[in-house]
């Protein structure tokens, strides 16, 4: 179990996320804590406290053929912490259906190869010839770990309708970067889309960021900051409704009817005043939809399937922490990392590659946290 709120217990304070492990003997706990590297505490008495599942989860780590160059640091560093996991390809995706009796988590890192949509479609193959990889007595250092006959079909709409219907059934797919923009464009995402910040550049820089829910199980240990890798300052917007209802910069106008003193006079009806103007939210939130979009709107998402921030960039004085960055103040306080619940699972959207060539270890636990509470992300503020 992992404590849901901070607590105190035998002359010691600890935090919010930190693990309870009962009815184990001590020699036993502090060699299993030993051989992880980690500090255990033996405790007579644990006040009452609310708790979150901690669970060993099935994890599969999905590539593309594409490109493994990226997603292959999100390997390294499996490996090296001997987390167990089954290295998939988007061809396998393609033809299961039954990943949810496999897998409770499905990675899925970024792939870097330009156009999204391109791990969908894959390499043309209406033209030329199949691109095998794997073992040959011509090329035997390849095809190892995985293996196919011809490299070109990508995902499909099948693989894309697999993933859906993973998550669906209680599973938790982690998106990261192209990988996520590719969610968001196939419609498994509903109420989030990438921001067009005006101006900004962003090339490879880390960041700082900040997280608005401490509550979440991804910010156990973690504080209320860190800084993050950014390659291009890609960032998300949410909205309550599945179609629009997303911030505008300039709010004056709540109908967009006439100027901002002109009363709103729909023809054929009675002149009524203008709206009162919204109550400002931050950048990172979803605007409250108006009157008149929630009338009658099966749009509207409902409250527990409503995307939530769960990291966001920090404030534009304090946004730069190590590279290039130019009109930071059109990324600031803007949305890193959503969580969209999808029917009993969730979707994880990473606007930064939190696990980018085994430098950003301070990120990692946004992950690891993640996969161990998969079942609980929905906890905390909404």
């Amino acid at each position: 179990e992992a404590a849901a709120d901070s607590f105190k217990a035998g002359g010691h304070d600890y935090s919010r996320g930190t693990w309870l492990v009962r009815g184990i003997a001590k020699d036993v706990l502090d060699r299993a804590a030993a051989d992880a590297g980690v500090t255990a505490e033996a405790v007579a008495d644990l006040p009452k406290i609310a708790t979150r599942p901690v669970a060993k989860p099935r994890i599969a780590l999905l590539h593309s053929w594409l490109n493994a160059q990226t997603e292959g640091w999100w390997r390294q560093r499996l490996d090296l912490l001997k987390i167990p996991y089954d290295y998939i390809s988007t061809q396998k995706v393609a033809a299961d259906a039954n990943l949810a009796s496999r897998y409770d988590v499905i990675l899925f890192p970024p792939v870097g190869f330009g156009d999204p949509q391109r791990i969908v479609t894959g390499m043309p193959t209406s033209w030329g010839e199949p691109m095998p990889w794997k073992t040959t007595p011509e090329t035997p250092n390849l095809g190892k770990i995985d293996s196919t006959d011809d490299q070109r079909p990508g995902l499909g709409l099948a693989g894309l309708d697999h993933l859906r219907q993973f998550v669906e059934q209680g599973g938790l797919l982690v998106a990261v970067e192209d990988t996520a923009q590719l969610m968001i464009q196939a419609g498994l995402a509903p109420g989030v889309r990438i921001a067009s910040p005006k101006g900004l550049k962003v090339v490879g820089s880390v960041l700082d960021a900040r997280f608005p829910d401490a509550t979440s199980p991804i910010a156990d240990g973690l504080g209320d900051r860190l800084s993050v890798y950014s390659a291009d300052g890609m960032s998300f917007e949410i909205s309550n409704s599945a179609a629009g209802g997303w911030q505008q910069e300039e709010e004056d106008r709540p109908t967009g009817r006439g100027g901002p003193k002109d009363t709103d006079e729909p023809q054929g009806r009675p002149a009524q005043p203008p709206p009162p103007t919204p109550a400002k939210v931050e950048r990172w939130e979803a605007r409250p939809l108006r009157t008149e979009e929630l009338r009658n709107n099966p749009a509207v998402i409902p409250e527990a399937l409503r995307p939530r921030t769960l990291l966001r960039f920090g404030d534009a004085d304090d946004l730069l922490v190590s590279g290039l960055l130019e009109h930071g103040e059109q990324l600031a306080r803007r949305a890193a990392v959503v969580e969209v619940p999808v029917g009993k699972g969730h979707l994880l959207l990473f606007a930064i590659n939190p696990i980018w060539r085994g430098s950003t270890i301070g990120s990692h636990p946004l992950v690891w946290n993640a996969m161990l509470e998969y079942g609980a992300l929905g906890a905390g503020a909404h």
